[in-house]
This record gives C-alpha cells, sequence and structure tokens, in this order.
C-alpha cells in the first residue's frame, strides 16, 4: 500500500462528513479548526507507520539476531504546515537505530527552518519571531534557532552572488560602498562595495556586493576584475556613475577602457554647497539647477557659463570645484534622453543601500553569513520589483524581454531557497 493510498483510508475515517460541511455554514472557523485536527490526525498515524516500516528496515539491513525492537520514545516534531506533533519514535536494543526521518537533534523539520530564515531576512527580529513562532509557524523556537537558521541559507546565497554574469550586455554600472556592523571576534563597521548594473535593455540587476576590509581604489579593482572573471563584458560598459572617492575614477576608466565616468549630482551637490555663504545659497542653488536640468549638453553648458559669471567672483571656490568636474557631471547627455534621470546621480544604488540597511535593523548581531546571506536575500527582492520596469520608465516596452527575466527570477530564488 502507498503513502497516498494509506493516508486516503485514514482521512475517510472522518464521521460525518455532511454534517461537517454544513457546520462550515454557521461557524466556518470552528469546523475549519476541526477539519485541520483531522488532518493532522491522519499525517501523524500515517508518520507512525512510516516510522516502524523504517526501524523494520534497519533491522533487516543489520542482520544482527541479537537486535529486536524495543518499545519507543515520545518526543514532539514541528512539521510545515502542521506544527507541533507528538511522535512515537521506536528503539532497538543495540542503540544503532536513528531515523532519518524524525532526526534525533532537531524540533521542527528543515522545512519550518527554511521559513524562519525567510521571515528573519524579510524584516522580523528574532526576538519577534521567536515570540510569534507558535502562531505563525505553529512550532516554538527561540531567538537562537531564530539566528542560527540563517546557516541553511548561506552556500546558496553566496553561489548567488558569484553567479555568471554573460548572459546579458550591461551598458552602465553603479558603484557605491556602504558599511555595516559585523559581529567576527569583535563588532565593527565593515565596508561592503557594491555594483548595480543596467544591461542593454534598461533593467536593473546587483551584480556586485563585496564585503572588504576598506572602501579603497585598490579594493574596488579587485571587484571590477571579479565581475569580469564571471563573464561580464567589458567592452559593452559605456559608463560608470559614481561618487568622488579618490582613485575610483581611474580604477575604473583602466578596467573598463571603454567607459565613460559620470560624477553624481548629489553628492557633488554635498562638496560645493559648503563653499557657497548662506546667504547667497537659495540663488546659487537656482543657477546650479539650470545647468544640471538642462534640455540638452550644450544648454548646460551656456548655463553654467552664466553661473560662471555671476557667482565667481563672491563664490570662487564653489565655481571651481564644479568647473572641475564638469565633463563628468554633463556626460549622461551624451545618451539617450530618456535615461538622463537615471544617469545623474547614483540614487538608483543609494536605494539599493538604503534597502540593505532598513533589513538589516531587525538582525541584532550579524556575522559575516548572516551579512551574506541578508545581500543576497535583498538584492533578489528588489529584483522581482525591477523586471516590472526599465531605467526609462516604460511599462510598454520589453514585454517578451520581462517574461525571459521573469524566468531567470525564479530560477535564481529557487536556487537560493531549496
Amino acid at each position: 500500500m502507498g503513502l497516498g493510498e494509506a493516508l486516503m483510508k485514514i482521512v475517510v475515517k472522518i464521521g460525518d462528513v455532511v454534517a461537517l460541511a454544513k457546520r462550515f455554514r454557521d461557524d466556518p472557523n470552528e469546523a475549519m479548526q476541526e477539519l485541520l485536527d483531522h488532518a493532522r490526525t491522519a499525517v501523524g498515524e500515517t508518520l507512525q507507520r512510516v516510522l516502524d516500516a523504517e526501524i523494520e528496515l534497519h533491522l533487516n539491513e543489520e542482520k544482527n539476531p541479537a537486535n529486536k525492537r524495543n518499545g519507543y520514545r515520545s518526543r514532539t516534531y514541528g512539521f510545515k504546515g502542521l506544527g507541533t506533533l507528538t511522535v512515537r519514535v521506536p528503539r532497538d536494543r543495540k542503540g544503532t537505530f536513528e531515523s532519518r526521518i524524525v532526526l534525533p537533534n532537531r524540533r521542527y523539520d528543515q522545512a519550518t527552518e527554511r521559513d524562519l530564515a525567510l521571515l528573519h531576512l524579510a524584516g522580523i527580529s528574532t526576538r519577534m519571531l521567536s515570540i510569534l513562532s507558535g502562531r505563525v509557524l505553529g512550532t516554538k523556537v527561540s531567538a537562537m534557532e531564530v539566528s542560527n537558521s540563517i546557516a541553511l541559507l548561506v552556500p546558496n546565497a553566496k553561489a548567488f552572488l558569484k553567479r555568471p554574469l554573460g548572459e546579458r550586455k550591461w551598458s552602465y554600472l553603479y558603484v557605491d560602498g556602504t558599511f555595516f556592523s559585523v559581529k567576527r571576534t569583535t563588532t565593527e563597521k565593515e565596508p561592503v562595495l557594491v555594483v548595480l548594473g543596467v544591461d542593454e535593455h534598461g533593467f536593473k540587476s546587483v551584480l556586485a556586493m563585496v564585503v572588504g576590509d576598506k572602501d579603497s581604489k585598490d579594493a574596488w579593482r579587485m571587484v571590477f576584475r571579479e565581475l569580469k572573471e564571471r563573464g561580464l563584458d567589458g567592452s559593452t560598459v559605456k559608463l560608470g556613475i559614481m561618487d568622488g572617492l579618490p582613485g575610483l575614477e581611474s580604477v575604473f576608466k583602466e578596467e573598463f577602457i571603454q567607459a565613460q565616468v559620470a560624477r553624481c549630482w548629489v553628492h557633488k551637490a554635498r562638496n560645493v554647497l559648503p563653499h557657497v555663504p548662506k546667504r547667497y545659497q537659495a540663488a546659487f542653488i537656482e543657477a546650479w539647477d539650470q545647468v544640471q536640468y538642462a534640455a540638452s549638453g550644450a544648454t548646460a553648458r551656456e548655463a553654467f557659463g552664466l553661473l560662471k559669471e555671476k557667482w565667481a567672483r563672491e563664490c570662487d571656490e564653489a565655481v571651481a570645484c564644479m568647473e572641475k568636474d564638469l565633463g563628468a557631471l554633463l556626460v549622461h547627455y551624451e545618451f539617450p534622453p530618456k535615461h538622463w534621470d537615471a544617469l545623474r546621480t547614483t540614487n538608483p544604488i543609494e536605494r539599493v543601500n538604503k534597502e540593505f540597511k532598513r533589513r538589516s535593523k531587525s538582525m541584532e548581531q550579524m556575522g559575516p553569513n548572516g551579512l551574506t546571506t541578508l545581500l543576497a536575500f535583498t538584492a533578489l527582492k528588489l529584483e522581482f520589483g525591477w523586471m516590472q520596469v526599465s531605467i526609462a520608465a516604460s511599462n510598454l516596452e520589453h514585454l517578451v524581454y520581462r517574461q525571459k527575466r521573469k524566468a531567470r527570477l525564479e530560477e535564481l530564488t529557487r536556487g537560493l531557497l531549496n
């Protein structure tokens, strides 16, 4: 008799199914609970049959006449979708039997552990998840068990962060670093170097999230070379958008020799405006915006000429600081106009880093493996939103590509979670 057939034979023992169906009209919640109790009983009885068969299989394979069954040991065990069941695990005289179904050193199955990890990564703190676990998962767990569950996803998370990149052509790369508190022997701030790519169709994807010892040009060179080792074709990269980290621009140009570099207007404003006296700032910003949001590159340069003419005397340091990087600030005008808004600033990658920070707040203490898994999970979650809209913000474009991308995301998600 197969397991499915055995389970069906048990389920049909429910007394009066017609009466139960009628009770759904009067009190659906109570009737549903009764139905679930029947299902739990059915599964429990079927599980007991399987455990008895498991020890018989063990004894037959062992072929030791002196070893026989020796009663049962009752214990509770959590199963996904069913909650905690009381099971009777068979024992043998020699103590050689160890169930592969109800594992000896576990209180719940791996599917429940995976759910713990996912709920934690989704933003529920270890303490809150411990409190809610009995209601949400049907199995009460400790805050430490929640934290330890992350280890289950670590290998697949690391594989995702090293996935091949050669299937798509990458046109734009946003690069930025952010910091997390990481617990090793001590807890210290550690940088994570993030690269966000935009492919030839205008769709974003997190390409790299590397935990490094410092946010330096040598560390970034290592990141760029690893991207190429994973299949990224450097010859297709047209533009790198970044802040003003010393040396980063030169390293980027050395690694992607056909690409140009764009400076983020937001970061540049933080460098320029402190040189503008407070009484002049409103008027200066108005002139600044005429350059930043000009209708063309030529118009932008004309607007800067007017800004320089008006403010070179009162705000000479601010004008010089702006003029020094003017080419990198205006380079986005050399690309399709529908991409200008996305290429003016590093806002796309800043939003990614902000999401990383938000999700890490629920993880009171985070080791390097926990950080790796958090980054991979968050990147996957973000991509589900990105696959709907390109940086040109046209919902009607690339419908065929969108389906291909959705299938790819489903494949990546299965790789992380299964």
